[in-house]
């Protein structure tokens, strides 16, 4: 047995207690990042031994292992300023999951949610874009659309000392994984690569309004945002907001799906019961149009509604909630979740650069450069965008608890660049607010 071996043989015996043995050393963080690479090593040289002689196996510079199980004949590899659409499941080195995409995994795992959208992940590829780790940013540009890899890294190159903890979104796993730990990033996927998601989305809201509401580009409000009234109409028009009004609360149901049917939020009991099997919100929303900000789509909906109307809307996420989206968050009644205010922050930073570089002086410029400073500006200046990070919110706000066991809810995460649609119920201008009926729905 050669010293090599021997090293790497001494190393897997010490990776157990790295982690209790660097709280009491003295050793610098590198000497850390040496050993844990050089046990990392080791681990590898016993579960694939054949890592350096297979040529689907490649180690990179920063210590992070590619393993190519589907290969694809595309020739162009995924780039530095690419939107990529992946999949993965996270994993440790002993095969424990801590995050999947998967809605048959996270059955398994026992933490499924009705209200998650189990949906390919939508991320920005680009070196500086924090909330992409290190590792999986170098496993992705060396790939190529329908490849899919098994990628080994060490802690440093995924979540370093923090390591990831289950939030109880239903993405995670059974258990998280400890700062310091190598993981796994397995069946790791690219299933669609996209230089200007902008003009991708414009094109599937299009679309939609074409194919499900016969409406034409002519008929848009704006590029990418279409409002059509549906009948019956209300055979008195009372608007709700006039120049005259001081008083300009609308009241309304409503429900918000995304282009493939999916229900991210509704304050409708028969709706509720249908996708989530329990009811979150009761009665209608009350929103005061002057004073409460909305997202803008929603917004311009409503804007000129009359009581008793009957709308819907889809549209563009220039209108909703971005390129950053919006994060899943689980609250109970006596905590909430705030902690995705620095990511959006983060967010603010990473994708503006983005949207400086491919639109700053293009043809979106205009449609874009407004969004900036109505979006983006409250970001950097403080941390979010006030009340408008919602819908309406009713749906991620501590609900009102009558069982003794404490409930948690799970807010929808909206990717970046996704398209939504609502569709609205005005209450009468009598105060009655009666339900829309589910066979309307």
């Amino acid at each position: 047995m050669n010293f090599r071996k021997i090293t790497h043989i001494v190393a897997v015996a010490l990776f157990g207690v790295l982690v209790a043995a660097t709280s009491c050393a003295k050793e610098s963080s590198m000497d850390y990042n040496v050993l844990e690479n050089e046990s990392l090593r080791a681990w590898m040289d016993k579960n694939y031994p054949e890592w350096e002689s297979d040529p689907n196996w490649m180690r990179t510079n920063s210590g992070v292992y590619i393993n190519w199980i589907h290969t694809s004949p595309t020739d162009s590899l995924a780039e530095n300023g690419d939107w990529v659409r992946i999949d993965y499941t996270g994993k440790t080195l002993s095969g424990d999951i801590f995050y999947t995409h998967d809605a048959g995994v996270a059955k398994m795992q026992g933490t499924f949610s009705r209200r998650t959208h189990y949906v390919d992940d939508f991320v920005y590829l680009y070196s500086d874009n924090s909330s992409l780790p290190k590792g999986v940013y170098e496993a992705l540009t060396q790939m190529r659309v329908g490849e899919m890899t098994k990628v080994v890294m060490p802690s440093s190159m995924y979540k370093g000392a923090s390591g990831y903890s289950a939030t109880n979104v239903g993405y995670n796993g059974q258990w998280g994984v400890e700062g310091n730990k190598p993981v796994i990033i397995d069946s790791l996927t690219i299933k669609e690569v996209s230089e200007d998601p902008i003009t991708l989305e414009n094109k599937q809201v299009n679309r939609y309004a074409a194919d499900r509401w016969g409406l034409q580009e002519s008929d848009a409000l704006a590029t990418g945002l279409y409002v059509q009234l549906m009948t019956p109409f209300p055979l008195k028009r009372d608007s709700v907001v006039t120049a005259e009004k001081t008083d300009s609360v609308l009241t309304c149901y409503y429900k918000g799906y995304f282009l493939d049917g999916f229900v991210f939020d509704s304050n409708i009991d028969s709706v509720q019961m249908r996708v989530w099997g329990e009811v979150v919100n009761e009665g209608p929303m009350e929103w005061d149009m002057k004073k409460t900000s909305m997202i803008d789509g929603f917004k311009e909906a409503c804007c000129k509604a009359c009581y008793g109307d009957r709308m819907r809307a889809v549209f563009t996420s220039a209108y909703g909630y971005g390129i950053s989206g919006s994060a899943a968050r689980a609250t109970t009644e006596s905590s909430s979740d705030s902690s995705s205010d620095l990511m959006d922050y983060y967010n603010y930073l990473n994708y503006y650069t983005y949207m400086n570089n491919m639109y700053g002086s293009g043809a979106y410029g205009g449609y874009y450069n407004d969004y900036y400073s109505n979006y983006y500006n409250p970001y950097y200046y403080g941390y979010g965008y006030g009340s408008s990070s919602s819908s309406s919110s009713s749906s991620s706000s501590s609900m009102e608890d009558e069982e003794e066991e404490e409930k948690v809810i799970i807010t929808t995460e909206i990717l970046p660049f996704t398209p939504l649609v609502f569709e609205i119920w005005v209450c009468a201008n009598d105060g009655s607010a009666e339900a829309p009926e589910h066979d309307s729905l």
